[in-house]
């Protein structure tokens, strides 16, 4: 732009570049030898340099506000934070697995509801519990509890073989099995226990 004694104005970017600090050596000189002699631009900059300073102070006396976490965050994440993050993992999956208790995948188990001392089997996967004892009939419901009464399975008994498939893994501890018969009167109630390796 040529102003009004024919002198050739910086323009708008080049001021803010080299108000901000920004601008590349070899045009700083040249914007710092116009500024000698321009006035007008000399104010342009004063006045950048200024709003700059008042916005750097402003953002500055605002509370830091927390960081929020974005799961896009991880994957602008160097290399050595990731592969150090897996490691860690590796790390604690290696001691879980050398400190928890290896178990077999299937138990099996016979009661009677004769008194006497309990029964034991080892923690696993699955039980399967069979009740040696139990009456011919048909409709038969049973429920497996633990020593605090809390129901860990019930169902249907299964009337050829009167198996009770226990899915989940119990933990070491006492254990009963109550069956019902028609009308849910109680017939029997049995007792075993798990334990942790036998």
């Amino acid at each position: 732009m040529i102003g009004v004694v024919g002198i050739s104005h910086q323009t708008d970017e080049q001021l803010e570049l080299y108000a901000l600090g920004r601008l590349s050596p070899p045009l700083v000189a040249e914007v710092e030898e116009h500024l000698l002699v321009c006035g007008s631009c000399q104010e342009r900059v004063d006045d950048l340099q200024a709003y700059a300073f008042a916005m750097r102070e402003a953002i500055a006396s605002e509370p830091a506000q927390p960081a929020r976490w974005h799961w896009q965050s991880w994957l602008q994440m160097p290399a050595l934070v990731w592969a150090g993050g897996i490691a860690s993992i590796v790390f604690a999956i290696g001691i879980y697995l050398q400190v928890s208790p290896q178990v077999a995948p299937l138990a099996a188990l016979q009661l009677t509801a004769m008194r006497g001392a309990m029964p034991s089997v080892a923690a696993s996967r699955e039980t399967d519990i069979t009740l040696a004892d139990a009456p011919s009939e048909t409709a038969l419901r049973a429920e497996v509890i633990n020593s605090s009464g809390s129901a860990l399975w019930s169902g249907a008994l299964e009337s050829r073989t009167h198996t009770i498939p226990v899915t989940r893994r119990l933990a070491p501890g006492n254990y009963f099995v109550r069956l019902y018969g028609d009308g849910g009167k109680l017939l029997h109630e049995y007792g075993f226990q798990v334990k942790a390796g036998l």
